[in-house]
């Protein structure tokens, strides 16, 4: 018996990532300009002076290393989970760091996947034309409702105030695949495993996750005005109603 039901139920175009010295975009046609990715516009958007903080008090040495750490072992995890969604083989662990993203992406699967009653696709290319793009980790139904899905990796469980981007990065991928897919997802889940095997759901729906959504499209506005770009914002109202593609 299959136990993750897979449904196709739209056709996610490929499009191909390029890795910059300015930041992560996507080209979704062979003859238009790159995009942006959800991440990039994140990441130079957000407040910084936490995390500087924390970098000043432990050495950027060992920040660096903790980081490095982290998402190694958050590429495992991420990797396992698309695998055994997708029934494909896994290569044998070779370091203690792909020991640990397995067995969490294993740990995952196992507490949250239960509650999936369909998966509609895993590592999903997302865009709004002209504006942005990303790679959601999986979209289909939680919990009876549609939903765009989110795995994370932490060190240690993490408290709801600390996680924002996430959700606003979640409101991201909705609004994407609204606008070419004609849905309306409203509900988004971010399911956390920490290296202890503490898994963690945080869920975002109706008006909370429509005020993420706008959110999202001020840090759009806001990269946008800092990067001079030639992008300019849809009418977002309109992605908000769940217009159909034409």
């Amino acid at each position: 018996m299959q136990l993750i039901n897979m449904r196709k139920r739209y056709m996610y175009k490929k499009i191909e990532r390029l890795d910059r010295s300015t930041g992560r975009v996507y080209q979704i046609d062979m003859d238009s300009i790159p995009v942006p990715s959800v991440t990039t516009i994140l990441d130079q958007t957000k407040d910084k002076s936490d995390l500087k903080g924390w970098e000043d008090r432990v050495g950027k040495a060992e920040a660096d290393r903790v980081r490095t750490e982290a998402a190694t072992v958050g590429t495992h995890m991420h990797n396992v989970i698309e695998r055994l969604l997708l029934n494909r083989p896994l290569d044998t662990p070779r370091t203690w760091q792909q020991v640990q993203g397995y067995r969490m992406g294993h740990q995952l699967i196992e507490h949250f996947f239960p509650h999936v009653d369909e998966v509609w696709g895993t590592e999903i290319p997302l865009y709004v034309p002209n504006v942005y793009a990303g790679t959601s980790d999986c979209i289909g139904v939680y919990k009876g409702k549609p939903c765009i899905m989110d795995f994370k990796q932490t060190n240690k469980p993490k408290k709801r105030e600390w996680i924002e981007d996430y959700f606003v990065q979640l409101a991201a991928y909705a609004e994407a695949h609204d606008k070419v897919h004609g849905t309306k997802i409203d509900l988004g889940v971010i399911m956390m495993m920490s290296r202890a095997g503490e898994p963690q759901e945080f869920i975002t729906a109706g008006r909370e996750f429509d005020g993420y959504k706008d959110k999202w499209w001020r840090r759009v506005e806001a990269f946008q005005k800092k990067s001079q770009g030639p992008m300019a914002t849809p009418d977002s109202s309109a992605i908000k109603e769940g217009d159909s593609p034409g």
